[in-house]
């Protein structure tokens, strides 16, 4: 009839009912059960965070249900000699942080006091700084020299 492959073994093979080729089952096993397993990993989820909402639901209602202690009943004796944080504290003058250095500035400003002259060094700003805190400040003098009224220099007085 003819060779293997040749046209005549095709054209016969054409006639009639074509057989189908068989599908690997593994494959098509495979697939079904994948999907299978989302739809179990997917409704499992579900129902996982369905049952936790109930329970957290659960839990809320039933400490709002619960009754409420009173400030009085909850602190019992300690509350009186527990001492609230005031709104507006009062302040209060903060101690020198080296005396030794607190007695030498005060030298220093006797010092610059007496070093002012209304001729020569009518006005001087001085401060000292110690870890980022300023520990004095002296202005002395008059702002302007020609004013007998002037007021004495600040923080702001420029020099030139």
């Amino acid at each position: 009839m003819g060779k293997t492959g040749s046209k005549v073994l095709r054209e016969l093979s054409m006639d009639g009912v074509q057989p189908q080729q068989p599908a690997p089952a593994a494959a098509i096993e495979g697939l079904t059960k994948t999907k299978k397993m989302k739809v179990k990993w997917t409704q499992l989820g579900m129902v996982f965070f369905l049952l936790l909402s109930l329970v957290m639901t659960g839990c809320f209602l039933w400490q709002y249900q619960m009754p409420k202690l009173l400030p009085d009943e909850g602190m019992g004796g300690n509350a009186k000699s527990e001492r609230m944080c005031p709104r507006f504290p009062e302040p209060l003058p903060l101690e020198h942080p080296i005396p030794t250095l607190k007695e030498a500035l005060e030298k220093v400003d006797t010092l610059l006091r007496q070093s002012v002259n209304p001729t020569s060094l009518p006005s001087l700003s001085a401060i000292v700084i110690f870890n980022d805190t300023v520990l004095w400040t002296g202005n002395f003098g008059k702002r302007n020299r020609s004013d007998p009224l002037s007021a004495p220099p600040n923080e702001y007085t420029i020099y030139r």
